[in-house]
């Protein structure tokens, strides 16, 4: 009887990363819904007393639980700094894969049904782009959320085919996993336009090769360096993936020029010099829970065109979490990250998923909040625990 609860909830977190592609209400409502269920079952309480005694789990709760702290000293106005702790769920859902995919199987449902749903994006896409149509308020050829989002769960779900691969013993299997991978690469690099897909896209690549057999180190890095050139070679053979790019170097050289409107990678440039300025005022604790935007609105006002705008978001998480709760926020969390590599008993394919995934999100955090964002945010939290779940004694 205890395993019906635990196949229920992981059924749950398996249909909120599936509702990630597409409906944020009815992610939050199962995700709500997961909660409950594991705060009713004792079998479920049990999993989660024992996933804190890992130390992925563990570092996920204190640093929610240090969100939690910035409530007292935030310089956002009491609701709005509520609602961000509140949003900052997300990472509890670490804890609850941790406590749920232990086993082997429960990981590979999981991954085989991200891949699967990747795929059928992967399809509608190309047939909106062949045929000129649009689903939902996207562009032609988008369907999953945003063409960021898109990107970067399609170069996830190749990543994680060709990772399955080397582990299948069924040719059915390889070959079915072998076209998934060059249908979402190919939809990745060439017909969905956001940046940080591209860069998703390259990190994996040069994980996937650096994580190939060998013992001599100078051929893991020459391989690793030769998948870097292939990646990029291959993304420059992309008139869209050229065409974002060049828009991106345009918009950082020119960006002071523009003195009417306002371009994406020049507001970055921005943000960022200000956000570094709003972390040398307050390096130790930062600006509370939400403060962000409050503390840069103060900053900027009066000022003109782009260095007036106003922003909840510097686009580089590590600065945002930097500027909200101080360098003692952002140790906490690296050693969040850090603590991924300390868990102990993973099955080889899902310990390389967990942590290649990890890596590309980290860079690509570097030029957005990917960490915290809606879908990416919660996508990398569970990802993570479920493939870096260790396995659990039943009591």
């Amino acid at each position: 009887m205890a395993a019906k609860p635990v196949e229920a909830a992981r059924l749950l977190l398996i249909a909120v990363m599936v509702a990630l592609f597409f409906s944020p209400p009815v992610t939050v409502l199962l995700e709500l819904s997961l909660f409950a269920l594991m705060l009713v079952f004792g079998s479920l309480r049990e999993r989660l007393w024992r996933a804190l005694h890992q130390p992925l789990a563990a570092m996920a709760l204190a640093f929610w639980l240090l969100v939690a702290l910035g409530l007292l000293y935030s310089t956002a106005p009491m609701q709005e700094s509520f609602d961000i702790w509140v949003s900052w769920r997300r990472i509890l859902l670490l804890v609850a894969a941790v406590a749920l995919f232990d086993a082997p199987s429960a990981k590979r449902q999981l991954v085989w049904t991200f891949i699967a749903v990747a795929v059928l994006c992967a399809l509608a896409s190309y047939v909106g782009v062949l045929f000129g149509f649009t689903y939902y308020k996207y562009d032609p050829g988008i369907v999953v959320r945003n063409h960021a989002a898109q990107g970067m769960f399609f170069a996830v779900g190749a990543f994680a085919s060709v990772t399955l691969l080397r582990y299948e013993n069924s040719y059915a299997s390889k070959l079915a996993l072998g076209l998934a991978a060059a249908l979402l690469v190919a939809n990745a690099v060439f017909v969905t336009t956001g940046r940080s897909g591209y860069l998703v896209v390259a990190v994996l690549a040069v994980v996937l090769v650096w994580d190939w057999p060998t013992r001599a180190p100078l051929k893991r890095l020459a391989w690793a360096s030769a998948a870097s050139v292939l990646a990029l070679a291959l993304l420059a053979s992309s008139p869209v993936v050229r065409d974002r790019v060049a828009l991106g170097i345009s918009e950082a050289l020119t960006y002071r020029q523009h003195t009417e409107g306002f371009t994406s990678i020049g507001l970055r440039v921005i943000f960022l010099r200000n956000t570094l300025e709003l972390i040398a005022e307050r390096p130790v604790l930062g600006y509370g829970t939400g403060g962000f935007e409050t503390a840069y609105g103060r900053k900027v006002q009066g000022r003109p065109g782009m260095e007036g705008m106003p922003t909840h978001d510097p686009h580089n998480q590590f600065l945002k979490i930097a500027t909200e709760h101080g360098l003692l926020g952002l140790l906490i969390f690296l050693a969040l990250l850090v603590s991924a590599f300390r868990q102990r008993g993973i099955p080889p394919p899902y310990r390389l998923l967990g942590l290649g995934v990890l890596a590309a999100w980290c860079a690509s955090s570097l030029f957005n909040s990917h960490f915290s964002t809606f879908a990416e945010g919660r996508f990398i939290w569970l990802w993570l625990g479920a493939c870096l779940a260790a396995a659990q004694r039943e009591a």
